[in-house]
């Protein structure tokens, strides 16, 4: 696998009616984020509900994306659960399926052995990269970059650092410092709300949700060939729904998906506030102002 950069999103889970993962859905979303130029797919990630999945709904969504994303991008899927045992498990079987790298949340339960946790989850996979997704407390274990650091250069399969920090800044410069030899890059988080900054200290490429993708690849293709106004034009454009997003999360992508007629169902398990009429025709219209304009005349 290629180096990683540009942009990575999340692809989300959509459900049917009945609650059970829409695999049509899916592959239609999967497919229009190859079309929009998305550097690689991952899943499951939070973004997907993935804490909500069963070990069953994972394997057969991640099949769904793995066969579209074949001889077009790769797959990186996502291990991560709050019991570590449970990872290394999942980790083994997304390389069966197929997958290029995984990513791995350190979580408070490897607390007492996080170097011990990670080099079974390098053996898991015979030896895949592997992208370290440090995040915030109750979830995450909020680890310092000096021990994520630390941790990279005692397992050598830590090739990226998925920075979900708020403030990632300061993180993640000194995590791009410190890259080398042991760690590759640092890929920036939190929704994409704070990616001007990640980009401008370092980061090579971000990880959001999927609803923006055309904004977002028209921006980072735009901040690589040094239009950064244009960068900064296109970030301003996305701010507005990033707002949104902050609280509502995966609701707000599947309103947008829905809306395009990826997705027939914006159902989603993740405990979150419902977004009422009101709410969702003022999030369409700032989605259409932001793609009004062609995406390469910021």
């Amino acid at each position: 696998m290629n180096k990683l950069e540009g942009v990575l999103p999340i692809v989300p889970t959509p459900f049917a009616e009945s609650g059970r993962p829409d695999a049509d859905s899916l592959r239609r979303v999967a497919q229009e984020a190859v079309r929009a130029g998305a550097a690689a797919l991952v899943y499951p990630g939070v973004a997907s509900e993935d804490v909500h999945l069963t070990a069953q709904e994972r394997a057969a969504c991640l099949d769904v994306v793995v066969d579209t994303a074949a001889g077009h991008v790769p797959v990186i899927a996502g291990v991560n659960s709050a019991d570590p045992e449970e990872m290394v498990a999942l980790a083994a079987g997304v390389t069966r399926q197929g997958a290029q790298a995984i990513m791995a949340m350190a979580v408070p339960a490897m607390r007492d052995d996080l170097t011990g946790w990670f080099h079974r989850l390098a053996d898991a996979t015979g030896g895949l990269p592997i992208i370290l997704q440090n995040l915030f407390a109750p979830r995450g274990a909020d680890l310092s970059a000096a021990e994520m650091v630390g941790l990279a250069q005692s397992v050598p399969s830590i090739r990226y650092v998925k920075e979900e920090g708020i403030p990632s800044g300061p993180k993640v410069s000194e995590l791009v410092e410190a890259c080398g030899p042991d760690l590759d890059a640092v890929i920036g988080g939190g929704g994409a709300r704070y990616l001007l900054e990640e980009l401008d200290r370092g980061a090579v490429a971000t990880m959001p949700a999927i609803e923006l993708l055309d904004l977002h690849v028209a921006l980072m293709a735009a901040y690589k060939e040094g239009r950064r106004d244009d960068a900064i034009a296109l970030y301003e454009r996305s701010l507005p729904l990033l707002l949104i997003q902050a609280p509502y999360r995966m609701r707000l992508t599947k309103l947008i998906l829905k809306h395009r007629g990826l997705i027939d169902c914006d159902a989603v398990r993740e405990p979150l506030p419902e977004m009422d009429d009101a709410l969702k025709r003022w999030s369409i219209e700032l989605y259409e102002r932001a793609m009004a304009r062609d995406l390469s005349d910021a």
